[in-house]
């Protein structure tokens, strides 16, 4: 049942059980969910751990189907772009789907199971079933699970990478403008990454102390960019294309139909004119029923930013230097464009 039913979604792995366990989730309790992790899925019917031996191979190879991604860096309206995938025949956006979650915190210790990276497998190929005939799945992992992709990249070969990124600036106007948990939200990913994918940096663990919360997350997204950065030169366009969030939004229609080139999804223009036009994206991404429009939502980061003004100019040109020095990447180009 779990293996057949796409509404089954692997939801958390234990790798020291080296188990999985599922969450019920129909297309219509995907669509309404945030995200689908606890926070907005703590309601739905769970299975209990099902070890991975039991999940056949050769049953697996019968139900998988296409599999995508869009990673990100954070607040570039990625959840935005995960909606506008979900299309019934064509496409389904997952949002940030928790069971990857468990594997990157398994990745970031230095206890490794044996298991772990048939389990990751496994748990593609579970999340490339389609809900429906002909569709293609498109996962949107969280950003604290970005340092999976080489492994995701070689598990599943067919998969093809979108990074979808903002300028630094205007990453450090969404966190200031998030008050205390946008800065705790940076420190908590850059101590995700700072075992994961570090700068070539030579800051003591004194000096990083002292460091300020903007500073901290200006690291965070160095890492994140550079990271990528090297991960595209690795594997080349065939396989990663970047978008800037600026350029998502100021042409969606566009970006949507580069995309679903890429993706393969060989869906005709104006289709996506239409998606471009369409409630999704004029509806705030992550809290349903509020408006959402490019250009307020520049507004209101530009707003954020020039009340802390000094502090995040003063922290862009440290991380230019930063980059500088550690051979970090400030951009990561629309290659999504051309």
């Amino acid at each position: 049942m779990y293996l057949r039913d796409a509404a089954w979604v692997p939801f958390q792995y234990d790798a020291h059980a080296d188990t999985l366990s599922f969450a019920h989730l129909p297309r219509e309790a995907q669509r309404a969910a945030v995200f689908l992790d606890r926070r907005f899925i703590g309601s739905a019917f769970k299975t209990p751990p099902v070890p991975i031996r039991a999940l056949s191979s050769d049953a697996l190879r019968d139900v998988r189907g296409p599999l995508h991604f869009i990673f990100h860096t954070g607040f570039c309206c990625s959840t935005l772009l995960a909606r506008a995938m979900d299309i019934p025949g064509v496409s389904m956006g997952l949002k940030e789907p928790a069971v990857l979650v468990s594997f990157a915190q398994h990745w970031s210790n230095a206890r490794q199971t044996p298991g772990a990276l048939n389990a990751l497998g496994v748990t593609l190929d579970l999340l490339s079933r389609p809900l429906a005939p002909g569709e293609t799945q498109i996962v949107k992992p969280t950003n604290v699970a970005n340092h999976l992709l080489p492994e995701i990249l070689h598990l599943r070969p067919d998969a093809k990478i979108l990074v979808l990124y903002s300028g630094l600036r205007s990453f450090l106007e969404a966190i200031v403008r998030r008050d205390a948990n946008g800065r705790l939200f940076g420190r908590q990913i850059f101590q995700g990454f700072a075992s994961a994918i570090p700068l070539a940096t030579t800051f003591s663990v004194e000096e990083q102390f002292l460091l300020t919360d903007l500073q901290i997350a200006a690291q965070a997204w160095l890492m994140q960019t550079t990271f990528f950065a090297s991960i595209a030169r690795h594997h080349g366009r065939a396989r990663i294309r970047t978008l800037n969030s600026d350029t998502l939004l100021s042409d969606p229609a566009r970006a949507l139909t580069s995309l679903s080139e890429f993706f393969g999804l060989h869906q005709k223009p104006r289709r996506w004119t239409d998606v471009a036009a369409s409630s999704v994206f004029r509806e705030h991404a992550k809290e349903h029923g509020l408006p959402f429009d490019a250009q307020a939502h520049h507004a209101q980061l530009a707003a954020a930013g020039s009340l802390h003004a000094n502090e995040i100019n003063a922290v862009e040109a440290w991380a230019q230097h930063l980059a500088q020095r550690s051979n970090a990447a400030l951009t990561l180009g629309d290659t999504l464009l051309g």
